[in-house]
């Protein structure tokens, strides 16, 4: 469709928004008899997967996919928890209560030593709340509130600023460490990526300690002097001052941004600041990050280093950003065709990173050297199967019925049991130009989201509407709620 004028304040002028492609009805008719083939496949490499999965690693955090060995690094059983939605969504009844069995009587945190605390609210709070807002079964809900209880601890090391540790332990030493690596900073995408699961929690258990102590985090960023409008990927746990100019959509920062959107709608738009703080870091974004490659134009998120200053690559992890556009574009925003467009050229850009290799699978992340066309470069080669590409491809599915979004996701799905394909799952690719090379691994998220947002995107029943549903940072969907028993109070000051 043709591009209309950019709208000021927009800051991309050779981006103008345009109208997205629909699917005509006959488009979408026959997508959708080619999706019910599809779907039977996504669900059959599941089943495939959770059946090694109970039959050689039942209760440990991952299976491994080649030696059938299991690895356990939370020491909460995390494929189990971080699947038990997809059993449910995929209609896996009888192993979804089976599993509910395992979580009643056997899950226990009192050997979760030395973990991490992002990757337990987001992948074991994020699963324990999905199950139960699919089920209804109060178990679920129970043991997410006794996990999050034992957490409380860690916003208590810093008692000036709130700031939860990054390395938790739940046997009762209260341990609580920020990582040497990061000069003990705080990093952005993890305190800033609790506020779906605590506040969710926070309604349905009526606790609003759970509340504030995620409040808190958003508070402590909100307004405080930033580079671009952007917020950089450390913080010091003490002062509150960033460390560093650098700023990411990728890994360190990427959920945050994501988070600040599904807040406002996981509580029904009762926190109108988090939309502003969203949309402002999305044009400080598209300023200061977003550039386009030579000679393909394929339009990226670099990293920012300080100003005028970019790091030419992006991360797979990135990829995210065009669904999350998308997402934001829905509500009658000033820029919600810019966004669409914007998350278009993304989406467009991540299948990219799958097409330019030998496998068809993506790496780590590409680099763009001097503003060129996307490279593969030696220290990213590898694929661990990570989800962000096909969640974007699900969401501008959901919203433009386009098909072309489906046949991305389907070369996705066919790369992935063509090359990384074993009888237990898949295996983590250590270079996607050398495709024979596996490595023996399956992070619980292919299964909890790189297979859910697959077996969505051919779903021609939308199990999961985005309207009623908000996804967490792992793929777990949360219903909406009304928050006003919270939200009375005025917002956080800015600083």
């Amino acid at each position: 469709a043709a591009a209309a004028p950019a709208k000021a304040g927009w800051p991309l002028p050779w981006l103008p928004p345009r109208t997205l492609r629909r699917g005509t009805e006959a488009e979408v008719n026959a997508s959708d008899a080619l999706a019910r083939v599809r779907l039977e496949a996504v669900r059959g490499a599941f089943k495939r997967a959770w059946g090694a999965y109970r039959k050689h690693a039942w209760g440990m955090d991952e299976i491994k996919p080649i030696s059938n060995k299991s690895h356990d690094w939370l020491h909460l059983g995390a494929t189990m928890i971080d699947c038990l939605d997809n059993l449910w969504i995929f209609g896996l009844k009888a192993e979804f209560d089976e599993a509910k069995e395992w979580v009643a009587t056997k899950l226990s945190f009192s050997r979760a030593v030395g973990i991490s605390m992002f990757e337990t609210v987001i992948r074991i709070i994020g699963g324990l709340l999905s199950a139960f807002e699919l089920s209804r079964e109060a178990v679920f809900l129970r043991k997410a509130e006794e996990l999050a209880g034992l957490m409380m601890y860690s916003f208590k090391a810093n008692p000036e600023t709130g700031v939860p540790c990054t390395t938790i332990s739940l046997d009762g030493s209260r341990r609580c460490t920020f990582p040497t690596w990061t000069q003990r900073n705080a990093i952005l995408a993890e305190f800033g990526t609790i506020q779906l699961e605590f506040k969710y929690l926070a309604h349905h258990t009526g606790r609003k300690e759970f509340w504030e102590v995620a409040e808190r985090q958003i508070r402590n960023v909100r307004g405080r002097t930033q580079p671009a409008g952007l917020y950089p990927n450390f913080m010091s746990p003490k002062t509150l001052r960033w460390t560093t100019t650098k700023v990411s959509m990728g890994a360190l920062a990427d959920s945050f941004y994501e988070y600040l959107l599904k807040q406002w709608l996981l509580t029904q738009r009762t926190e109108p600041y988090l939309r502003t703080m969203f949309d402002e870091a999305m044009l400080g974004m598209a300023r200061s990050m977003v550039a386009r490659s030579t000679p393909s134009e394929l339009v990226y998120i670099a990293d920012y280093v300080s100003e005028g200053k970019l790091v030419h690559k992006m991360d797979h992890l990135a990829c995210f950003a065009g669904g999350m556009l998308a997402v934001g574009a829905q509500h009658g925003g000033e820029f919600d065709r810019e966004y669409m467009t914007l998350a278009e050229r993304i989406g467009e850009t991540c299948y990219e990173f799958y097409r330019r290799t030998t496998s068809g699978l993506s790496p780590e992340f590409m680099s763009f050297v001097g503003g060129s066309d996307p490279k593969v470069p030696r220290n990213a080669a590898y694929n661990i199967g990570r989800p962000e590409a096909v969640e974007t491809f699900f969401i501008m599915w959901y919203y433009t019925r386009d098909p072309k979004w489906r046949e991305m996701g389907w070369e996705v799905f066919s790369s992935f049991e063509r090359h990384a394909r074993t009888p237990s799952g898949w295996a983590a690719l250590k270079d996607v130009n050398n495709p024979a090379k596996l490595d023996d691994k399956m992070e619980s998220f292919v299964l909890a989201e790189t297979m859910k947002y697959l077996f969505l995107l051919f779903d021609s029943s939308y199990p999961i509407p985005l309207d009623k549903y908000v996804f967490n940072t792992e793929a777990h969907p949360l219903g909406t709620f009304d928050a006003s028993a919270f939200t009375s109070a005025a917002p956080p000051k800015r600083r």
